[in-house]
């Protein structure tokens, strides 16, 4: 590297999670900005074949440490190379307690892409395999923190369990974690800093708007967005793109995707990102499987629309359980012990009390990707009433008394609305909000909803906390079409991304 005049972070040296399409779009502009203007030395954790070849062939950014993820997937024991790892020593090193609930966010190893689509809920790998690889996964990230000692680690978000074990040992040597989440505002995202998302500026600064420490300038305009809201309920981003209606082009190109990607498997090969021991995944889909995907999107779609659901308007009173995306973090990873959605909803639907019934309305984002059984089972489930997906959340909203829920933007979107949620998981973001309250045991589960039920959320405090929630991701967070740059939707000012990102890290190891 030439010799310059570096800024602040200079000889810092960053651990990048280069994983997938984030690696190659944001995470790899992040590297060349960190490497040519600041001057820092850099590493990389790279996830998926294709990422990796990208990152050891660029010629921009030199790494001093590299760790192939992939290769730990595929040969476990060449890593640990006979080194003798208890899963009781993991265990001590990383502060928790068991390695079992992290694993359920593996959709490689505890789901089957190759079964059924979308995944099937059974085991891919075994138990010796799974618990081979953590111990060589734990091997490769302790050498490389003990090696390269990085200042600071980035990642694209936290949603299985090798950024967990990374987290974990972030925290072990005290090294900030910067991630992104969605911040439940719309168009506005924050920055985290652990894999549970309870620390990092939005945290602190919500927790001293609530202490009453502090003021926001933010105040007149987090009461501004909470009046719009309830004046005209704001749909999170990704319903618009998911609700985006195509062109004849668009149309007739879907169609014949399929046979494209079969036509170029017979020419140019199979992809290079299968994995021994996986076989087909999301990553790695051979012939039939492409053909399999496609035609059971439409089969499952047409089910979905064409599915004789409980009319909505003759339910009354209700409690509303919104499914959630799955596999996906907000879920498997902040709330393992009750990501199955299915039990979860007939244990819920049990616990009612009084004439209440439970309402189940599928997540727009899994439209054709959940089987017919899954919804069927749902839908035949005792005191439970699946509703049309389309029916809209604001008239869901109006009705309900009350929301129960893993994780979900639901749980925000009924904050504006005064409904109170009951939260089953440990995602910390909401529970900063005034209307969520946590609860774990589903033994009693009744009567917590009978005590919920009675509270009267229409008040000054509640008003109060709710503003300070929104002024503090507006103190706080960026306005930035993240996920559309992730996934390659969009076209962003890429030089503002990095300096939201440059302002983030310089706070963290500067202030």
């Amino acid at each position: 590297m030439l010799e310059k005049n570096f800024g602040k972070l200079n000889n810092k040296k960053i651990l990048i999670f280069q994983q997938r399409a984030w690696g190659m779009r944001i995470g790899h502009f992040l590297a060349k900005k960190l490497y040519y203007e600041e001057g820092c030395k850099l590493a990389a954790l790279t996830l998926k074949k294709s990422t990796h070849k990208f990152i050891t062939e660029q010629r921009e950014v030199k790494y001093e440490y590299i760790v192939n993820i992939d290769e730990i997937f595929e040969n476990p024991e060449k890593n640990l190379d006979k080194e003798n790892i208890s899963l009781k020593e993991i265990c001590k090193e990383l502060n928790i307690d068991s390695v079992w609930p992290m694993i359920q966010s593996n959709r490689l190893f505890v789901k089957s892409y190759k079964e059924k689509f979308y995944y099937s809920f059974r085991q891919n790998v075994s138990d010796e395999f799974i618990i081979l690889y953590l111990k060589s996964y734990y091997k490769a990230i302790r050498d490389l923190f003990e090696n390269f000692k990085p200042d600071a680690v980035i990642m694209a978000s936290i949603i299985y369990e090798g950024h967990i074990i990374v987290s974990l040992f972030a925290d072990k040597y005290n090294i900030p974690v910067i991630s992104v989440t969605d911040s439940k505002i719309f168009g506005y995202n924050i920055f985290s800093h652990n894999y549970n998302s309870d620390r990092g500026f939005f945290y602190k600064r919500i927790d001293e708007l609530n202490s009453g420490e502090i003021e926001t300038e933010n105040r007149n305009k987090a009461k501004n967005y909470i009046r719009e809201f309830r004046e005209n309920f704001k749909k999170p981003i990704e319903t618009f793109r998911l609700n985006k209606k195509k062109s004849l082009i668009q149309k007739v190109r879907y169609e014949l995707s399929p046979y494209y990607h079969i036509l170029r498997w017979y020419i140019k090969g199979p992809s290079i990102n299968v994995l021994k021991n996986i076989g087909a995944s999301i990553d790695y889909k051979p012939p039939k499987i492409i053909l399999r995907d496609h035609y059971c999107f439409k089969k499952y779609k047409k089910f979905m629309d064409k599915f004789n659901y409980y009319p909505f308007d003759e339910i009354k009173k209700f409690v509303y359980f919104p499914l959630q995306v799955q596999p996906e973090s907000m879920i498997d990873c902040a709330a393992p012990y009750f990501n199955n959605q299915i039990e979860i909803a007939r244990l819920t639907a049990m616990s009612l009390p009084d004439d209440y019934t439970l309402v189940v309305k599928e997540h727009p984002a899994m439209l054709g990707l959940r089987t017919p059984s899954y919804l069927e089972k749902i839908a035949k489930t005792p005191n439970v009433k699946l509703i049309d997906y389309r029916i809209s959340t604001e008239d869901i909203f109006k009705k309900t008394d009350l929301i129960i829920s893993p994780n979900s933007t639901s749980i925000a979107e009924a904050a504006f609305y005064y409904k109170p949620a009951i939260q089953l998981g440990d995602l910390s973001l909401t529970l900063k909000l005034p209307n969520v309250f946590k609860h774990t045991d589903m033994t009693t589960l009744t009567a917590k909803i009978k005590e919920v039920l009675k509270i009267d959320l229409r008040n000054g405090d509640y008003e109060r906390r709710l503003e300070n929630y929104v002024a503090a991701v507006y103190d706080t967070g960026f306005k930035f079409d993240y996920w559309g740059a992730w996934e390659g939707s969009v076209k962003g000012d890429m030089d503002h991304l990095w300096q939201i990102w440059k302002k983030e890290i310089e706070r963290v190891l500067f202030t």
